[in-house]
Parts: structure tokens; sequence; C-alpha cells
């Protein structure tokens, strides 16, 4: 794979440091959801071993889409700012925040048996979280609380959603073309937005400064986000 990240080390600091200043938008206790079931699923084509939990009657892969589609133009590792001139850099980013992927390329990476999630799975596992089947529907930032649950790793949903950043190509030569990484998670869903004319689809996004989910769409083809892989309960 040859496409690369530069992340901008000053621009990370300073969103965290004002993170860290920032006031939470929690207001109570966050409620506490126990998976129904978990396991493990093996992708045979590549060996990786993904942790799922089943939670609101759908098992969700507990990290991010990792396989290699081995096609720069709809799949993308990071690498740190400081390798960003090798010629061949180590990827060291994809263990923990997985790959970035198209609307295409994540089609393209379900293993057999697993989905990209529709925005309604989405929304089911939002409702399963708590939110109230009005917001689920709603757009931009919704349901506070629930992206705290989203993101909970080792307790809790275990779910453990990361914050992978995004690539977009309409930045043209302006550098870095990956943005946001440790910052913000955004993820896809396989719905168009029939409320828009042209082609977008709907995306899910979390931001380390906010326990809102953010819902709206975007263009497939212009932007790399992190994919979470979803089935039927088995």
């Amino acid at each position: 794979m040859k496409q690369y990240i530069q992340i901008n080390n000053l621009l990370m600091a300073c969103l965290l440091l004002l993170g860290a200043a920032a006031c939470s938008d929690d207001k109570e206790p966050l409620p506490v959801v126990e998976p129904e079931a978990n396991g493990t699923f093996v992708d045979e084509r590549d060996g990786h071993t993904y942790d799922w939990v089943r939670i609101g009657g759908l098992d969700w892969m507990c990290s991010n889409a990792a396989f290699d589609l081995n096609d720069e133009a709809n799949c993308s590792f990071y690498v740190p700012y400081s390798d960003w001139e090798e010629s061949y850099p180590e990827d060291v980013m994809s263990e923990k925040y997985g790959l970035l992927y198209t609307y295409q390329g994540a089609l393209d990476a379900a293993p057999e048996g697993w989905r990209l999630p529709s925005d309604e799975d989405w929304q089911q596992l939002e409702r399963a979280l708590g939110m109230s089947a009005a917001e689920a529907a709603g757009m931009e930032w919704r349901g506070a609380g629930v992206a705290s649950l989203l993101t909970q790793s080792g307790e809790g949903t275990r779910l453990g959603l990361q914050y992978g950043g995004y690539y977009t190509s309409y930045l043209g030569s302006y550098d870095p073309h990956y943005w946001y990484l440790g910052a913000y998670g955004f993820y896809w869903t396989s719905t168009q937005d029939e409320k828009k004319e042209g082609d977008y689809y709907i995306y899910r996004k979390i931001s380390y400064h906010s326990n809102k989910v953010y819902r709206q769409s975007m263009e497939p083809a212009a932007y790399k986000l992190s994919v979470r892989y979803v089935r039927d309960a088995q």
C-alpha cells in the first residue's frame, strides 16, 4: 500500500489541550449497558481476529476494520509525521486505529457474513444505548451520553469506537490530506442520503470532547473513513 498519512502534531496537541480545558457535556452518570453476548471472529483472508459484542440484537465488531485491499485509491494506513518522508514507512497505526476506506472500499473489505452497517443499524444501536427514536432519526449532534458508551473499552459496552480521523482529496495539493487522528472518529454507513441531490452517504462522527453522536452525509469517493462491520445476531 502506497498511500500514507501526515499527522499534524501541533494541531493535535492544540486540540487535545483545548479539549482538556473544555467543560464536559455529561449531565448525569452513564447508564450501565453490557453486551447480550460476545465472542471473536477470525477473518480468514488475513488471519486478523476481531472481538465482537451483541447489543440491541446486532453483533458489532469491537475494533476498526483493518483488511488491506492493496488498493491505495480506496484504502489507506497512517504514517506518523516523523516518518512522512520515508520511502517505505512502517505501518505503526493500524493495529490501534484500523484502516481508512472510501465508501466503495468499505463495501469491498467486508468479510463474509458481515456487512457495512446501514443507517438503521446505527440507529438501532443508538436506541439500545438510550437515544430516543426521534433523536436517533435527527441530524448533527444528538443523544447526550451515547458517544461515551460507544467508546467504552474493556468494560461496559466494550464497543471501543476509535478517533481515527479521516482523509479527504478535496484539499488538492495541500498537506496533510489526513486529519484529526486522535480527536475525531468518522464511520461509514451503507445508506444513501435521499434528502440531498447527488451522491451522498450517511456517516457517524464522534469527538474526544463531546458525549453526543453526529449524524450527517458526505460524498462517498472524496473521503476515507473508519469502518465497523455488523451482522445479525447469530
